[in-house]
């Protein structure tokens, strides 16, 4: 069923007509529908621009400066030619060909900022634009920008019968009263704003077609308090972490965790709360802490999560939850874990790498500069607690190839979230299943928005096509009583 429904193609890449064709099939004799979608993120994403743009291995070792500045000129110039600065363009191709009454567009925040050189040219000296600004001004106007004579020469069977515009709004931002537009900001959502106990920032854009001017959305219920990882978390099943090598009995797993503090490293560590906290933890005999498993008990109510999300989350008919296992971690990181975790819980931060004290360093070639000094650069958060009382950082399908920077924020655990919990914290249901291995069931988390902000998004788009019949209906009725007027003057 799930391969009949879903079609997984590349844009871009699959045929023309085979595309639109399967659209038109799909869209049937719907009088209204909506298009969810987004370009491609990676050129648009902060990280992915600064890796992108950095000098890179390639010029690690060059100490002539005119070298690694032409390395990063040509960086640059494949960075702005690169084609998915430029694959919303497919999206908007959809948008112009099918006319949906309504479309939703979401993205990274990096596309806020993310610039281009001004029509494209490579000459240095040009000004960029923001990349984000061609993109409202195109969605407003898809056939004013669109190119029929890249077509193949039967376009026109998919060609709408009126060439609409759209009017570009915000989920969270009415426009300024005076000139009528949003800024760039205003598009911005802040999921933890809105009952997601996670501070997950994306842009999302809504398109309504011209042809509905009195329709308009209203803005997403902004919380009063936000929800914090705790709150969603703090009723499952406490666990530990599991051993990548070695034996992995509770009795093992703990004088592991012993073993990575003592003799050296918990003496460097500085902060009288801190330490203290670390020094119980590992004189605490809780060796009876399990790993989990694909179904565990007891039942978990998400008792302090409010009525709303404990609602949409929780179901009475499971038994427990599913999915709520620990992964394995070397024994080097165990350190680590509990460092990070302990610091959070005293100072309610995660610390940053130059927090850490020397024998807790990861050996990593960007921990130090050439001076051999605690670096700042690259990433200081590489190993991040989510803290208790905060909403979770955006959990990211990064998860799915370590837990570094989703640890959880009880030292005596020890371990990264699980997937029930990633999944919590993106605002899965507990009845909803991950397929696969752990690995791709962490995938598929990191690369959702969360289902309990979608919901919100779809109730605005619900209200707005509403609206939409309520003025179809006001307009047949209105017609209505003209003929009948016109029928009893003539009669």
């Amino acid at each position: 069923r799930a391969e009949n429904e879903a079609w997984e193609r590349t844009l871009g890449e699959v045929e023309f007509g085979e595309l639109h064709k399967k659209i038109n099939d799909a869209i049937g004799e719907a009088d209204h529908w909506v298009l969810l979608g987004g370009p491609p993120c990676q050129a648009y994403s902060l990280a992915g621009r600064a890796r992108r743009l950095g000098i890179g291995s390639k010029a690690e070792e060059e100490e002539d400066e005119k070298t690694k500045g032409n390395i990063r000129d040509e960086k640059s110039k494949d960075f702005y030619k690169d084609k998915k600065h430029t694959l919303y363009r497919e999206y908007l191709e959809i948008v112009a060909l099918h006319q949906p009454s309504i479309f939703v567009m979401e993205n990274v925040r990096g596309i806020l900022s993310s610039k281009v050189k001004a029509n494209g040219r490579d000459n240095s000296n040009e000004e960029f634009e923001y990349v984000f600004d061609h993109i409202l001004k195109d969605l407003a106007n898809p056939w004013g920008v669109l190119d029929d004579a890249g077509f193949p020469s039967d376009w026109r069977k998919y060609e709408p019968v009126k060439r609409h515009r759209y009017f570009i709004h915000s989920f969270v931002s009415a426009p300024n009263f005076i000139t009528g537009d949003n800024d760039r900001s205003d598009y911005l959502i802040e999921s933890e704003n809105h009952g997601v106990p996670q501070k997950r920032h994306r842009v999302i854009l809504l398109g309504i077609r011209d042809d509905y001017p009195e329709a308009v959305p209203v803005q997403l219920k902004v919380r009063d308090e936000p929800v914090t990882i705790s709150q969603v978390i703090g009723d499952l099943p406490r666990l530990r972490s599991g051993r990548s090598r070695g034996m992995d009995s509770g009795k093992d797993w703990l004088q592991a965790v012993r073993d990575s503090v003592e003799g050296g490293p918990l003496d460097q560590v500085s902060e009288p709360d801190v330490k203290k906290l670390m020094q119980e933890v590992i004189c605490r005999n809780r060796t009876r802490l399990e790993r989990g498993g694909l179904f565990v008990r007891p039942k978990a109510e998400l008792s302090s999560a409010g009525r709303e999300l404990k609602k949409w989350m929780y179901d009475p008919e499971l038994s427990g939850v599913c999915q709520h296992e620990s992964r394995c971690h070397m024994d080097s990181d165990f350190k680590r874990y509990l460092f990070v975790s302990a610091y959070g819980e005293k100072k309610k931060v995660s610390p940053k790498l130059r927090h850490f004290p020397e024998l807790f360093l990861p050996d990593h070639k960007n921990v130090k500069d050439e001076n051999g000094l605690k670096s700042n650069h690259g990433f200081p958060d590489r190993f991040r607690v989510q803290v208790a009382d905060e909403p979770a950082t955006t959990i990211t399908s990064h998860i799915q190839k370590d837990g570094h920077y989703f640890i959880h924020y009880d030292p005596e655990q020890c371990r990264s979230l699980t997937v029930r919990e990633a999944a919590r914290a993106q605002t899965f249901p507990d009845n909803y299943y991950f397929e696969g291995n752990q690995t791709q069931q962490y995938g598929q988390v990191g690369n959702a928005v969360p289902p309990y902000l979608a919901v919100q998004l779809a109730g605005v788009v619900a209200d707005v096509i509403d609206q939409i019949k309520d003025t179809e209906q006001d307009s047949a009725g209105k017609c209505s009583e003209k003929l009948k007027k016109a029928a009893g003057s003539n009669g």
